[in-house]
């Protein structure tokens, strides 16, 4: 049986004073309540279980002081990282996060932001294939402020946010070429060829500088299991090169395992490294070596847009740095934060 909802007139029963004391205590003010009153609401409020119509307060205010965040898939431990420093900037600022999965659907995405929108959140956090929103209209329809998150470059007219990826993937190629490995293959994701991605751009820059032949392209999906069939194909065509780039820590772990069953000496038999720099790649075995994308600093970044919706779209990119594990041939180091 469904119980009766508590309303504010019943907490202001409970502790003796009218609803709109209640109010004021529920929202800050507009007046001031005494401590003593305003300790009796908060008191009645919890007996009783009452909790406040946060859609009405956002009607009111002006602001639901929520923001609306879409990644594409939240087992990725990238993902799972920037979610976590994006919580805590918005907690800095006072918002809370809404967050949805997208799985890569563009129209799960739509519904999404839809949803969101009807959720009047004060701000949506956008992760999803950049190529998608080339094409589609400027701003949305009734949508508040958005930034679009691990984005390669500029979006007219959008506020876009990534990291330096080309220079992070020649970073990761130049340190297995210094290890001496002359053939150096790249296990990337579908997206990564048709954008292009930045990660593909780096590698193939890299080598042609260094006057090396690329080694073989496995394009799958951005997970544990791609990187696992990618090694897997690779492995059945007689294909392994020295090492391999891959482009993020998802699809190197599946990699990694790909590796082991096969019985490849590692890191000798083939050298890998990857892109993300994950806590989780501090754990594999061997301990990848990833550039790092410096989430804290792109999650701060997304929060100074949100809080201030009037500035200029822009596009800002942030350094990655090499962290050096043993997957490349390097000594082993302990887990970082271990």
């Amino acid at each position: 049986m469904q119980t009766a909802r508590v309303t504010r007139a019943d907490v202001a029963r409970a502790a003796g004073v009218s609803t709109a004391v209640v109010s004021y205590v529920v929202n800050g003010g507009p007046r001031p309540v005494a401590a003593e009153t305003a300790t009796r609401v908060r008191e009645a409020m919890a007996t009783l279980g009452y909790q406040p119509d946060l859609t009405a307060r956002a009607l009111k205010r002006g602001s639901s002081q929520t923001l609306g965040l879409i990644l594409m898939d939240t087992l990725n431990p990238f993902f799972a990282e920037l979610h976590q420093e994006l919580q805590r900037a918005a907690a800095a600022h006072g918002f809370h996060l809404v967050v949805g999965e997208s799985h890569g659907d563009a129209q799960v995405e739509q519904e999404l932001i839809t949803e969101l929108i009807g959720r009047r959140v004060d701000g949506l956090l956008l992760m999803s294939s950049g190529e998608r929103w080339r094409s589609e209209p400027v701003p949305h329809p009734g949508a508040p402020v958005t930034v679009h998150l691990d984005t390669a470059g500029a979006l007219a007219g959008r506020h876009t946010i990534g990291p330096d990826a080309q220079t992070g993937a020649r970073d990761a190629v130049a340190h297995l070429a210094d290890h001496g490995a002359t053939r150096i293959g790249l296990v990337i994701g579908p997206e990564g060829l048709a954008t292009p991605d930045p990660r593909l751009a780096g590698w193939r820059a890299e080598l042609a500088e260094r006057g090396l032949t690329e080694g073989p392209i496995v394009i799958e999906e951005w997970s544990n299991a791609g990187g696992y069939r990618a090694v897997r194909d690779l492995l059945a065509r007689g294909d392994l090169p020295e090492a391999l780039l891959v482009a993020s820590d998802a699809q190197a772990i599946g990699a990694l395992r790909a590796l082991h069953e096969a019985g490849i000496d590692l890191p000798t038999g083939c050298r890998v490294a990857s892109f993300d720099g994950t806590h989780a790649g501090g754990y594999t075995w061997p301990a990848l070596t990833s550039a790092r994308q410096p989430t804290a600093a792109m999650a701060a970044a997304a929060l100074e847009v949100i809080t201030d919706p009037g500035r200029e779209s822009a596009h800002r990119s942030f350094p990655v740095d090499l962290v050096i594990r043993e997957s490349c041939g390097c000594p082993a180091t302990p887990p970082r934060n271990a």
